[in-house]
């Protein structure tokens, strides 16, 4: 009987059975070997029972343990009524149904990162498998998150030293904020950092997960918890500009009087998607792509090893015993030595790369490693991981040595991934940013800088028709009658995107941005406009004068409607005529000629 079955200690054997114990069959294959929970003897799998109850060494201290009940237990423990709900999980988990009490938990060795799967038949060896099955199907950006202020990338003006954020942070006097910033920048992981470092009450919502019951429901718990004893809440929710203006409106009062601390996360323009009354109560930090400067290569660094770690638990997973003892002496399979190997795997270059790939997004960067670290490894490991290759009896390290070996170049990163990601929203910031940086770069004359601004909004999706329509304007406003031959350009333009579309139409409104930027400059007609809508608005509206009104019926002639207009073409002068065209109250108003013209000089500067 094994032992663990019952708290009774074992029954003396008989003489012969004393002098006769049952031996480990030689011929025992090293794969089907396990660790004794006790002793820790290597011995087959299914000897382990007639192990314990005849020869094990440990077994004694173990029963004289069991036999001896401790003041701090009572002599009949019940069972708790709510431990371990799920059923057949209970026996597996200590639980004696037959003396309603639950069992002692047999002693297991420690756990390290070198033995950390090695009684692969043990209900904790099991359990922790699958714990590291669930964190391996965790994203790697989550995994890698970081937890404290000082592992924090990027925002050093927010959460530097000297940071207005970081000080409030650390006085636990966080006010109510919004954070606003592209995809990756960290405003999440700022949130979970002060809901690690507060000492009030913190819970973390999303709009896209909970509606606006839910959140009315966590406000008034925080009121009742305030109430009751003086504990702030801090409500933290993502994606807020998914609520509609007017949803916005049940954080104000509680906002206003101090009953929560919010710290809403948005990549929207606040001042366009947040409510201006609560904007007004919170305090707006905008969060800035991430780069190089500030520490991504840091990040990657530290992701890159918790990935690596991986691939090697992966496979000492289906390693025996002696096969991971050899393994680890062999290669130093240490935690410092597996983190300088996972170092050295990432080349320079391919973490720039990385960083250049992401746009200066952190999770997207994260995930484009992860799949390089997998397409790479997929290489180097067999597809079949239950039995690994032997060479004399002894397990052939060949494929943990490629490991080490392995390296993460820049061309194995391109090969894993191909860069489609852009911080572009077509309907948000980016959108107007990019299309602004297209017209300022034409409007300087510097082609190459539109090209490129007309290459990011193409690459990023932009419809092209969008771009074609603003160059239409362009070319009346910045360029105008210095050139009139960049209008007709930009018509053509518009026609040739409606017809071919893209990508075909991308090398017709490259053209059209060249030549603009490379044309000479007017706004005089644009600010000659600009003075008439102002001269319109604000001055009286004048009648049109009687010469110049249009007189189609013989009652308009008869009041003397352009009885006294001069027809230009009846004059030897041609069509300068001595003729005021203006109304009474404006005669001889000047709005064009007041701006030069600007033109590229000889010496190729841009000049007026």
């Amino acid at each position: 009987m094994h032992p663990f079955h019952s708290p009774k200690a074992k029954k003396p054997a008989s003489a012969h059975s004393a002098t006769q114990k049952t031996s480990v069959p030689s011929n025992t294959p090293a794969s089907s070997l396990v660790p004794c929970p006790i002793c820790e003897k290597s011995i087959p799998e299914w000897f382990v029972n007639k192990h314990l109850d005849d020869e094990c060494t440990g077994m004694e201290s173990v029963a004289e343990a069991l036999s001896q009940p401790t003041s701090s237990k009572r002599k009949h423990e019940e069972v708790d009524d709510f431990a371990d709900l799920d059923g057949p999980d209970l026996l597996s988990d200590g639980m004696d149904y037959k003396n309603n009490a639950r069992k002692p938990a047999p002693p297991t060795p420690a756990l390290s990162s070198s033995t950390s799967f090695t009684d692969q038949s043990s209900y904790q060896s099991r359990k922790y498998k699958a714990n590291a099955a669930v964190l391996r199907a965790m994203p790697l950006a989550e995994r890698a998150r970081p937890a404290t202020l000082d592992d924090y990338i990027g925002q050093k003006e927010l959460i530097g030293p000297g940071g207005v954020l970081r000080a409030l942070v650390l006085q636990d006097t966080v006010p109510s904020i919004i954070l606003w910033g592209p995809c990756g920048v960290g405003k999440t992981t700022l949130a979970r950092i002060i809901a690690n470092t507060t000492k009030a009450q913190f819970k973390e919502m999303g709009a896209t997960t909970h509606g606006v019951a839910d959140v009315r429901k966590a406000f008034e718990d925080a009121k009742n918890l305030f109430q009751l004893t003086r504990q702030r809440t801090i409500i933290f929710l993502d994606e807020i500009h998914r609520f509609t203006k007017s949803q916005q409106d049940i954080f104000l009062p509680f906002v206003e009087k101090g009953t929560i601390t919010l710290i809403g996360a948005t990549t929207e323009n606040p001042s366009f998607r947040i409510n201006s009354a609560l904007l007004s109560r919170c305090r707006v930090l905008t969060l800035e792509k991430l780069s190089l400067q500030d520490g991504m290569d840091r990040m990657i660094r530290r992701a890159s090893r918790i990935k690596w770690r991986d691939v090697l638990d992966m496979a000492r997973e289906h390693m025996t015993a002696p096969e991971l003892m050899e393994c680890n002496r062999t290669l130093a399979l240490d935690d410092k030595s597996i983190d300088q190997w996972a170092d050295g795997t990432l080349e320079d270059g391919a973490i720039k790369w990385l960083i250049d790939l992401s746009d200066g997004d952190g999770r997207s960067a994260l995930n484009t490693l992860e799949i390089a670290i997998q397409g790479l490894s997929t290489l180097i490991l067999p597809a079949e991981l239950e039995h690994i290759p032997k060479v004399k009896d002894r397990p052939d390290l060949g494929v943990f040595q490629k490991l080490k070996d392995a390296k993460l170049t820049t061309e194995a990163v391109k090969s894993a991934f191909q860069k489609t990601h852009l911080q572009y929203d077509r309907q948000g910031d980016e959108h107007y940013n990019l299309i602004s940086a297209l017209h300022k770069s034409i409007r300087g004359g510097d082609a190459d800088a539109g090209l490129y601004w007309l290459g990011r909004m193409l690459v990023a999706g932009e419809e092209p028709l969008y771009i074609a329509r603003r160059l239409i304007r362009l070319a009346s406003e910045d360029i105008g009658l210095a050139d009139p031959s960049a209008l007709p350009l930009a018509m053509a333009t518009y026609q040739a995107c409606q017809t071919i579309g893209m990508p075909e139409c991308d090398v017709n409104l490259a053209h059209c941005v060249a030549y603009m930027a490379k044309a000479k400059k007017s706004v005089d007609v644009y600010h000659a406009y600009s003075l008439v809508k102002q001269t319109v608005s604000e001055e009286y509206a004048y009648p049109v004068p009687i010469h110049l009104r249009n007189a189609p019926t013989s009652l308009m002639k008869d009041l003397g409607y352009g009885s006294e207009y001069k027809y230009n073409p009846s004059f030897p002068e041609g069509y300068k005529v001595d003729q005021e065209y203006f109304p009474t109250g404006l005669k001889k108003r000047k709005f064009l000629g007041e701006f030069p013209v600007m033109h590229l000089g000889e010496d190729g500067e841009w000049q007026y």
